[in-house]
């Protein structure tokens, strides 16, 4: 309630006497008297005892964070994965084989086709793993004794995003499955312009066949030992072609777009963020907003300023911005202000001189926070001083000129 009564005593001194103590002054004290008034309870700190969700973090630049940080999990850029296009080439060991490759790709499920042998799971394998697990599977499928298997990846599968918004080339960018996430993403868009902010949303399409489709879509399976077989059981959606294998079938799993906003100067308070992309995701990196700060009360330039990017601005700094304080001997500050959860201002107080010599009075302003440079005693005798001693001058110089 003290803050209160001098901050009412201070409004009137200002109504009563316009011409000393000019609106902007008196303008955040009418806000906070207002608000006294009406039964609404400010939250009232100092500078040294102000809570820590109160403070502001430091200014993060987009060009400046560290992208290594969002690469999703994925698979490995040599691991095999959905729709690959892979050459194989299997020999039985009899001697008298002749050796023809054959081009298979493999499922969304993660299977290849194989002739004779039927479906195997080779997605998140790395080839020679694959080569193993196919032959492993012909000869538990009783199909040879000692197969050959060599296979290689001629068609990586990729995904196309669509990178727009504060980036050098946006566009459609084409990924490898296995390194598709926010970090290759923004830099096949030739990286973050000057203008990007830390803000970026993801339009998430979903998949319209997915690795992981439930099992009650996928052909019966058995397993021996570690490796999965394929049932050569036939259902009414699966067809066998004359080449010998099962092709199975599809179980799209389209989901609704959603929109995902990641905010990249923050990921590290993140406990799990998701930088995986998918095929037809649109990421798109917003523009950095035009911040401002108020600065009022016995400044010389009382007025809006721009917070200039990727900077702090702090009490001191907005002082400078107003052309420094009208009275020599001003020193208390307040700053108010508004936070997204709370439904009245938050009021600081700080000490002009205490900034000075402590750089933690010196706190860092947030978007939209009013600095107002308060009147006291000591600003008041100075100001009645001054005027005194215009007014003398003026006396003098009429008499003379008399």
């Amino acid at each position: 309630m003290n803050l209160y009564r001098q901050l009412g005593t201070r409004l009137l001194l200002a109504i009563k006497f316009p011409a000393a103590r000019p609106y902007t002054t008196a303008l955040p004290a009418l806000l906070i008297v207002v608000s006294g008034l009406s039964g609404c309870k400010t939250a009232n700190y100092k500078a040294a005892d102000m809570p820590a969700h109160l403070h502001v973090p430091p200014a993060t630049r987009a060009n400046g964070i560290n992208l290594a940080r969002m690469t999703g999990p994925g698979f490995g850029t040599s691991l095999i994965g959905p729709s690959d296009l892979l050459e194989l080439t299997i020999v039985s060991g009899h001697g008298n084989d002749e050796i023809v490759p054959f081009n298979a790709r493999v499922s969304p499920e993660g299977r290849v086709p194989v002739p004779l042998i039927g479906l195997v799971p080779v997605a998140g394998l790395e080839p020679f793993q694959a080569e193993q697990q196919i032959a492993a599977a012909a000869v538990a499928r009783q199909v040879y004794r000692q197969p050959s298997v060599t296979l290689r990846v001629i068609e990586p599968a990729v995904n196309r995003i669509t990178v727009l918004g504060a980036v050098t080339k946006p566009g459609v960018q084409e990924l490898p499955r296995g390194s598709s996430d926010l970090a290759n993403a923004l830099a096949a868009a030739g990286g973050l312009t000057e203008e990007a902010g830390t803000i970026v949303d993801i339009l998430r399409h979903g998949s319209a066949h997915s690795f992981t489709a439930d099992n009650n879509d996928r052909p019966s399976t058995s397993t021996t030992g570690e490796v999965s077989l394929a049932s050569y059981e036939s259902s009414p959606d699966s067809r066998r072609p004359a080449n010998g294998f099962a092709v199975p079938p599809l179980s799209p799993t389209t989901t609704a777009p959603r929109t995902v906003r990641l905010d990249l100067a923050r990921m590290e308070l993140d406990p799990s963020p998701n930088y995986a992309l998918n095929d037809r995701d649109v990421v798109m990196v917003l523009p950095d907003e035009k911040r401002f700060i108020h600065v009022t009360g016995l400044v010389i330039k009382p007025d809006q300023f721009e917070i200039p990017k990727h900077q702090d601005v702090r009490v001191l700094d907005a002082i400078a911005m107003a052309g420094g304080v009208s009275s020599p001997v001003a020193d208390k500050a307040f700053i108010i202000r508004r936070l997204p959860d709370m439904s009245e201002p938050v009021v600081v107080q700080v000490s002009l001189h205490g900034a000075k010599r402590n750089g933690k009075e010196n706190l860092r302003l947030a978007p939209g926070d009013l600095v107002s440079v308060e009147t006291t005693a000591a600003t008041a005798v100075v100001d009645t001083v001054k005027n005194l001693f215009r007014m003398s001058l003026g006396i003098g110089s009429n008499l003379v000129t008399f």
